[in-house]
């Protein structure tokens, strides 16, 4: 029994996933979980009944089943798909996210039939649906065309009136308000959104796909740390100019540009700023352990555990030092 979706057909009883046109292995444990997320839709699946079903008989933490939703968010982005797939219900549990569960219904899935897999030479039968596009759109009448085209001059104009309300009002006082803060020193005065008044620390997460860290930042939070996410390095460098932060976590590629985190790694040694940096990156080899240590970084994480067992360690001593001074 498959249960379809636009991006992907997903079956929990084969422990089949068909993307693209293709069967992509994957273990057991997410077929599991996606199981338990389609049947509680569209209620939320509490975290022990996950870790109740998916590890039976075995005790295992949260950051297992955490580690689990990231790595699963991970791999259906490397293989292609683009839809968000699972939310976090803080403090409770997992829930099949809203894109995926309005397609379960609009669908009426379950169904039992598998995936009609595209015959070679699809690339023309594409190519001849794509074809009607113009012709269905030449049917249009003239006052059609004309009504949808002051529809969008009238989006235009309200998109660029809130834009410039926005930047009037909230990004430059607050930009301008930062600048005089010195180079990563901590400021008493600033104004903080994402942390407790109590903290023990700041991170800067650097990462152009930030729903795939969505867990391990909450575990950083709970532990009564400050996150901040940022996607760019033209924003961490602006950002780490204007805050201070104890840590910087940088992904290892954004974009087109494959590694960036080491990049962005060597401009803050060269500048002279010796903050705590840590890649976090599906590859771990020995050669990227070495060049990040020759570049000067303190790590790299390959999953949810081995980040934690790097970070923790300097913020307790952070926390040590803060309270002997």
């Amino acid at each position: 029994m498959y249960t379809h979706f636009e991006e992907f057909s997903i079956s929990t009883e084969t422990f089949e996933l068909v993307i693209a046109n293709e069967i992509v292995q994957l273990d057991e444990r997410v077929f599991l979980l996606f199981e338990l997320l389609i049947e509680d839709y569209p209620a939320h699946c509490s975290k022990q009944r996950c870790l109740d079903c998916i590890w039976p008989n075995t005790v295992v933490s949260d950051m297992s089943l955490a580690k689990l939703v990231s790595d699963t968010r991970k791999l259906f982005k490397k293989v292609g798909c683009q839809a968000s797939i699972i939310e976090t219900v803080h403090g409770r549990g997992y829930r099949l996210s809203k894109e995926l569960g309005q397609q379960l219904s609009n669908a009426n899935t379950p169904v039992d039939s598998e995936p009609q897999l595209l015959p070679s030479g699809h690339e023309q039968t594409i190519g001849e649906l794509s074809a009607k596009i113009p012709a269905q759109e030449e049917s249009l009448s003239f006052t059609e065309k004309i009504f949808a085209q002051k529809g969008n001059l009238i989006v235009g104009v309200l998109l660029l009136i809130f834009m410039v309300f926005t930047l009037n009002h909230y990004l430059i006082p607050s930009v301008l308000k930062s600048a005089q803060t010195p180079l990563l020193k901590n400021n008493p005065q600033e104004v903080v959104y994402s942390q407790s008044p109590d903290a023990i620390g700041r991170i800067l997460w650097v990462d152009d796909h930030p729903d795939n860290n969505v867990e391990e930042r909450e575990a950083f939070r709970q532990q009564n740390i400050g996150v901040y996410s940022t996607t760019s390095t033209d924003e961490a460098l602006l950002l780490l100019s204007i805050y201070g932060y104890e840590m910087v976590i940088s992904d290892m590629g954004r974009g087109e540009e494959p590694i960036a985190g080491l990049k962005l790694l060597r401009v803050l040694r060269e500048s002279g700023t010796e903050i705590p940096y840590i890649i976090y990156t599906l590859n771990d080899t020995q050669e990227l352990h070495d060049v990040v240590s020759k570049s000067g970084g303190q790590g790299v994480a390959v999953d949810a555990e081995s980040l934690f067992n790097l970070v923790m360690p300097h913020f307790k001593t952070f926390e040590s030092e803060g309270k002997n001074q």
